[in-house]
């Protein structure tokens, strides 16, 4: 989650600007029922877990870093399958922890 409205609005524009999170998160899981037929993985309780985490959008790199530890985030018992969406961003500035593959069963990314 872009903490910053200014990193926000840079990067997805005045029409993406969610408020919070959860805002985001009912876009993404109607952009999946809707667009990519995807019902079940757009399911609350069944479907996809999203989880966002605190970052920075950096405009001159042109990516979005984590401000914190991830891993942390995640509880033991959520840690079965880890997709990982460009991993290099999400690696780059490595905050003290467990590491992906330490946590989770399978990670791909």
């Amino acid at each position: 989650w872009l903490e910053l409205e200014e990193d926000r609005l840079e990067l997805y524009g005045e029409k993406y600007n969610f408020n919070s999170s959860d805002e985001q998160e009912v876009y993404i899981r109607e952009w999946l029922r809707n667009e990519a037929s995807m019902p079940e993985e757009a399911d609350e309780q069944t479907g996809l877990q999203i989880i966002f985490y605190p970052a920075r959008y950096h405009s001159g790199l042109k990516s979005i870093f984590a401000m914190g530890d991830i891993v942390s985030l995640i509880d033991d018992d959520d840690a079965d399958v880890c997709i990982l969406e460009e991993p290099e961003h999400l690696n780059f500035y490595r905050a003290p922890g467990l590491g992906w593959a330490k946590k989770f069963e399978f990670v791909v990314g």
